[in-house]
């Protein structure tokens, strides 16, 4: 009887500190969070939009990520540019942002992840700039996985596609 509890504690005690820091890098192909529940399956109450729909290789172009109303606020992120399955490019996080840190998922600042998990720091617009690769031509797509709270989560939000043109 005593195992049960300690295990039901130690369970309990796993599940309120999920990924305080940002998204673990074991999240950064499947860009699951691992909270132990189902992503949500309705469409996301979120936008990702560019200001542009192409860009040179070697030029950056800023993204947005906001809630479509006051209440679709975003407790944690994990932000991609994905060529097919391929992480590309590199991200900048503004300077100052208490909200958002780089992460490597295979490559120096190829992700974007949020740094804890408090209400206070729940925000509903972030931006940041991604730069891509000089050598990369074809399509992009940026893609989130948004936690609102630990149950509430979308999981690979993709924006429009932005091509990349030779830098030539």
């Amino acid at each position: 009887m005593m195992f049960a509890y300690i295990v039901a504690v130690v369970s309990a005690l796993a599940l309120t500190s999920a990924f305080p820091t940002g998204a673990p890098r074991s999240a950064c192909f499947d860009m699951i969070p691992g909270h132990f529940a189902n992503p949500k399956l309705e469409p996301a109450p979120y936008t990702i939009t560019t200001p542009i729909s192409a860009v040179k290789g070697g030029n950056s172009v800023e993204v947005t990520i906001s809630g479509k109303t006051p209440e679709d606020t975003m407790r944690g992120i994990l932000l991609e540019a994905r060529q097919g399955d391929n992480i590309v490019g590199t991200w900048t996080v503004p300077p100052g942002d208490d909200f958002s840190q780089p992460m490597n998922c295979g490559e120096p600042n190829n992700a974007v992840t949020h740094k804890r998990h408090s209400e206070s720091a729940d925000k509903q617009t972030v931006s940041y700039v991604w730069t891509a690769p000089s050598d990369l031509e074809g399509d992009v797509v940026f893609m989130v996985t948004i936690v609102k709270d630990y149950s509430n989560f979308w999981v690979r939000q993709t924006s429009a596609p932005v091509k990349i043109l030779s830098h030539h």
